[in-house]
Order: C-alpha cells, then sequence, then structure tokens
C-alpha cells in the first residue's frame, strides 16, 4: 500500500499568516486591557489600586507569554514549511 504525504504550501503560508493577525488581535486586546486598568486606577486609591496594579502587571506577564509562545511557534512552523519548500524543489530537480 503506498502511502502519500501532500504538503499544501499555499494553505499553511495562509495559517502562518491567520497567526500574524490573531497576534495582532491580541495587542488590540492588550490595549484595550491597559485602558480599562487606566480608568479604574482613577477610581481607587491605596490596597485596592495596589492589587488593581498588581492585577494588570499578571495580566500583561500573562499577555507577553502567549504572545511570545506564539510568535516562537509561528517562527518555527515558518521555519519548517521554508525547509521542506527547499526540499521538495531539491526533489523535484533530481527528476
Amino acid at each position: 500500500m503506498a502511502e502519500n504525504i501532500l504538503y499544501n504550501f499555499g494553505a499553511n503560508a495562509g495559517s502562518l499568516t491567520d497567526i500574524n493577525g490573531m497576534l495582532n488581535n491580541i495587542q488590540e486586546v492588550r490595549q484595550d486591557i491597559g485602558t480599562i486598568f487606566t480608568t479604574l486606577m482613577g477610581v481607587y486609591e491605596g490596597e485596592g489600586a495596589a492589587a488593581l496594579s498588581a492585577a494588570h502587571q499578571k495580566i500583561d506577564q500573562m499577555l507577553d507569554e502567549a504572545v511570545n509562545t506564539t510568535v516562537n511557534t509561528q517562527k518555527q512552523a515558518q521555519d519548517q514549511q521554508d525547509a521542506m519548500q527547499s526540499l521538495d524543489r531539491a526533489n523535484a530537480a533530481s527528476f
């Protein structure tokens, strides 16, 4: 039984581009969250303000981790896509 592997480079490239769009969406959400926290900081004082600030920092760290993980994963996927396309070209040239 012959097994074939199909590499759909166009669809893969489209998915990698979609990831960039998602990263842009994360940045927009981050700005919205920052605006909300800025507004709330104008209302709270003392321990409430300190707790709010700590929550904002925690959310920022979580978003940083999500963005960094996504960027690294996207880069690795792009590198694999490029390597597979190079291998495909080399194999095609050998015929």
